[in-house]
């Protein structure tokens, strides 16, 4: 056997033992490795349903589902979360009760959560001068562990969606007849404008209301029993008959002798919203709308 002969066969014998050896070592760390290192649970947020809207705060069920992937089980002593809608943050809280997350098993959490009505507007209003109907929402949530895991006793998780842009449906107080209730002093007509944004139609049903004049507190207050339907993305007027005592009748109209237009009002507004759209379906809605009547004038003369 020539020189060049031993010498190439050295290097082959070389070069097997260095992959034989790096393939042992590779099956050694993957036999050895912590097959959950890289792993942990991952949460998928979708919007349930709103129960209440008031003029400053919406209530609203918000839920996560939390997969676990993990070969064990995870006890979670509790967990903060913040939402961002289009970078706006309308979510910061905190799930204070203990959950227990199985092996290789999902949970569901339901999330009373009250969202700042302003802020939701600014965002809601930025959509639709966009014309978009659907926005961006971001997760973050970070779990404290009651036992450390894998040397971390918080989890952080994030999650993107795109999801419903939530518009609430709104009441305004459209007109009082003034004059009308001057002639009479027992009859007034009150003129609500129903506005509903969202792409989708909403049913007002059964509203309740109690209006004051000056400081004539219950001038008007009844229900109505029925449902006004207004459809996507347009308003309607509601018009409320009224009769009013012949003694309150008297004293709100001494007051609109003597303060005119200025005189202030107080309308409170409660209803139910129904539609379709599972995130709205017997949702409470209990508005107050206040001002002057002179507010009111100055509504008449806009929409002619």
């Amino acid at each position: 056997m020539s020189d060049r002969t031993k010498t190439s066969t050295l290097l082959f014998v070389i070069l097997f033992l260095l992959i034989a050896v790096g393939v042992a070592f590779f099956l050694y760390k993957s036999k050895n490795a912590n097959p959950v290192s890289d792993l942990k649970p991952r949460v998928e947020m979708s919007i349930s349903k709103i129960t209440n809207v008031t003029d400053s705060t919406m209530e609203m069920d918000f839920k996560l589902l939390v997969d676990n992937p993990l070969p064990v089980g995870m006890d979670i002593q509790d967990f903060r979360y913040d939402v961002k809608v289009n970078g706006v943050e309308i979510i910061k809280s905190n799930y204070a009760d203990p959950l227990k997350l199985k092996s290789r098993d999902t949970t569901m959490v339901t999330l009373p959560t009250k969202i700042n009505v302003k802020k939701l507007v600014s965002v809601s209003k930025k959509g639709a001068a966009a014309h978009e109907d659907s926005a961006d929402y971001h997760l973050e949530a970070a779990f404290h562990l009651a036992k450390p895991f894998l040397g971390k006793d918080t989890l952080h998780i994030e999650q993107d969606k795109r999801l419903p842009l939530i518009r609430l449906p709104k009441v305004e107080m459209e007109d009082f007849d003034v004059e009308k209730f001057r002639l009479s002093n027992s009859e007034i007509s009150i003129k609500l404008k129903l506005i509903n944004p969202n792409a989708f139609s909403v049913e007002f049903r059964d509203p309740s209301y109690v209006f004051d004049l000056g400081n004539q507190k219950g001038l008007a207050k009844g229900s109505v029993k029925g449902v006004t339907k207004v459809h996507a993305k347009s308003s309607r007027i509601f018009e409320i008959p009224v009769e009013v005592g012949m003694g309150k009748a008297l004293k709100t109209t001494g007051a609109l002798i003597f303060k005119g237009k200025s005189l202030p009002f107080k309308m409170y507004f409660k209803c139910k919203l129904v539609s379709d759209n599972d995130m709205m379906k017997n949702s409470e809605m209990s508005m107050v709308m206040e001002g002057e009547l002179k507010d009111l004038e100055k509504l008449k003369k806009n929409m002619k």
